[in-house]
């Protein structure tokens, strides 16, 4: 004669998180807490709406299951001062949470994608013993949702369901929110040519709070560049010319602003050359005083060699005579200068190594300027 197994024995598997809910006890309360991306890969970071939802969904469709509702528990975290992320790495206090909540089991998971297909696990946490169960399923469809909310039912109620069909074949992959973008060009120039993705798409519209627009564009990276003849941008410290252009990651459905300054090559070699351009007005110099000045103008050539260069002046005021010192200091080596308002020159140009410094007194003022020699005006021609 077979013997009989006690019911006991047979209920085990379910009784170890929570026990079998009898008909007519109330719901077991659920609270779901996370779903995280632990591959760390922004582009898959739509998955977790999808996965919560597809839970969600089966979830609460169960009458002997009563999902918490989301607004509850940011309150309760308001209240606290905690944050999601809390819950997901500190037991106790996701704990008592639950107990605030009055849930009897805490639902938090993550997920990774894994090239063709995502592995979604799911833990369990029963409130009152601290017990915890975990749930693995890995798949590309909503199936392998459907096939993890019925083990979660079924430890839950103690119920087989089945929420798996063929018409749920549809891959997780291919939901996401592909809405098309734009992006919104803001453009000094006048009639540049803009290139949307290496082709040709229309004109600046030279009004900078006009801006030219490109809509409809698919979600994901999109290469935008501008070109006019002598303008753009200088790359440093080579000094090269090129067209000014960005790469702008388009979100779904977002209109993205891009603004882009560009300038003549002129202006920007203009600026690059100068290290030094600084006035001293001889009216501020009290009668028998002097100003002393000293200054750093060091630079990165464009072999991208750190150039130490400084210079250190005095001008000196005795009645209607004045006397300019200057001692430039280049790469340790340094040369001495002197001009006075007696003498018939009173303007000095000096080249030293790739620098040249100009002095110039006048009955006003007198200018001190050092400029690079390895940049000049038009080079870009």
């Amino acid at each position: 004669m077979k013997r009989r197994l006690p019911v006991l024995w047979l209920l085990l598997p379910v009784l170890l998180l929570g026990g079998l809910h009898a008909a007519g006890a109330p719901p077991a309360t659920l609270a779901f807490l996370s779903m995280d991306n632990m591959g760390m890969d922004p582009r898959y970071d739509y998955l977790e709406g999808i996965i919560r939802a597809v839970l969600l969904f089966d979830l609460s469709g169960q009458e002997d299951v009563r999902v918490v509702n989301r607004a509850d528990l940011e309150s309760i975290l308001r209240e606290q001062e905690l944050q999601m992320s809390t819950l997901a790495e500190e037991q106790n206090t996701a704990i008592e949470v639950g107990r605030v909540l009055g849930a009897d089991f805490l639902l938090r998971g993550e997920y990774v994608f894994l090239g063709q297909d995502v592995l979604v696990t799911v833990r369990l946490l029963e409130v009152a013993t601290a017990r915890t169960l975990t749930f693995s399923e890995r798949g590309s469809t909503e199936n392998m949702l459907h096939a993890l909310a019925e083990q979660i039912v079924s430890r839950l109620s103690g119920r087989d369901v089945v929420l798996q069909s063929e018409e749920h074949e549809r891959s997780i992959l291919s939901l996401k929110d592909e809405s098309p973008g734009a992006i919104a060009l803001h453009s000094n120039l006048i009639d540049a040519e803009i290139y949307l993705d290496g082709e040709f798409v229309g004109y600046t519209t030279g009004d900078f709070r006009v801006p030219f627009e490109m809509g409809n564009l698919s979600p994901g990276p999109h290469h935008v560049r501008i070109h006019l003849q002598h303008f753009g941008v200088v790359k440093e410290p080579e000094i090269t010319f090129h067209d000014w252009e960005e790469e702008i990651d388009v979100e779904p459905g977002k209109r993205h602003v891009v603004r882009s300054q560009v300038t003549h090559f002129n202006t920007i070699l203009y600026d690059l050359r100068r290290l030094l351009w600084e006035d001293i007005r001889l009216r501020d110099i009290p009668d028998g005083g002097a100003a002393r000045n000293e200054w750093d103008v060091s630079f990165v050539d464009r072999e991208g060699l750190s150039v130490p260069v400084s210079l250190s002046t005095a001008v000196r005021k005795e009645g209607a005579r004045i006397e300019v010192t200057a001692e430039l200091t280049y790469q340790g080596g340094a040369q001495a200068f002197v001009l006075k308002s007696e003498d018939d020159e009173k303007a000095m140009v000096q080249e030293i190594g790739k620098v040249e410094l100009e002095i110039e007194l006048d009955r006003d003022e007198v200018s001190f300027r050092v400029s690079r020699t390895d940049i000049r005006q038009n080079m870009f021609y």
